[in-house]
């Protein structure tokens, strides 16, 4: 019994690689996103014709912007949840492999959403590839924290209910906004716009989290 517990402390990887090889598909995604936004062609425009041609690339800068703060929130979470481990395990591993393999991937619904918003497929799988991420977070934060943070005690249950509450609040809003995207995509839009706006102010994880210092442990 005590080799198996004394096995169970070893980390399978240490936590700073794993951070850095996180941080590292991050920082490429929102890179990716600038790379839509393609240059017009003003070599031989006049200055109306200018304005013109960079009113067109609006679309593409708002898509550029939203991604770039969904990807910023679910890296400020991700931050949240890792700050207190000392270790992970190969099924934290797998999961995270997933939730990296969908950040990596938001570039594409974020250009095809920038060059055809006005399509009701394209409005509703930006958001799907959106709900689907901040599902697949809900599952590695469900798992690192009955794995780790419920059963090493790291903070006390109040905390852990109102920051689930939180996390799981996150896709369900991107799933009901691309609900709405079959009754009218600008509302679609504009909520995917808002949402991660919402949720890059100080939020209960983090915040919950955070007090871990402050609080006594509540069983």
């Amino acid at each position: 019994m005590q080799r198996s517990k004394d096995m169970k402390q070893i980390p399978l990887m240490s936590l700073n690689r794993f951070e850095a090889f996180s941080d590292g598909v991050f920082a490429i995604a929102v890179t990716l996103l600038v790379l839509e936004i393609k240059a017009p062609d003003l070599s031989q425009a006049t200055s109306s014709e200018a304005i013109t041609k960079l009113l067109q690339i609006f679309p593409h800068f708002l898509s550029y912007v939203t991604s770039f703060i969904v990807i910023g929130v679910i890296w400020i979470n991700h931050h949240a949840l890792f700050h207190l481990l000392k270790r992970v395990d190969r099924t934290t591993l797998a999961i995270n492999l997933l939730l990296l393999m969908c950040v990596a991937f938001i570039p594409y619904p974020t250009a095809l959403i920038g060059e055809f918003g006005a399509l009701v497929p394209v409005v509703v799988f930006y958001g799907l590839s959106l709900a689907i991420t901040g599902l697949v977070y809900n599952f590695l934060w469900f798992y690192v924290v009955q794995q780790y943070i419920v059963s090493e005690e790291l903070i006390n249950q109040k905390s852990v209910r109102k920051a689930t509450i939180w996390s799981l609040s996150y896709p369900a809003s991107y799933l009901v906004a691309t609900g709405l995207a079959f009754v009218n995509t600008t509302v679609s839009i504009a909520l995917y716009i808002l949402i991660p706006l919402f949720y890059l102010l100080p939020g209960v994880i983090d915040n919950q989290l955070s007090k871990l210092k402050d609080e006594p442990i509540i069983k």
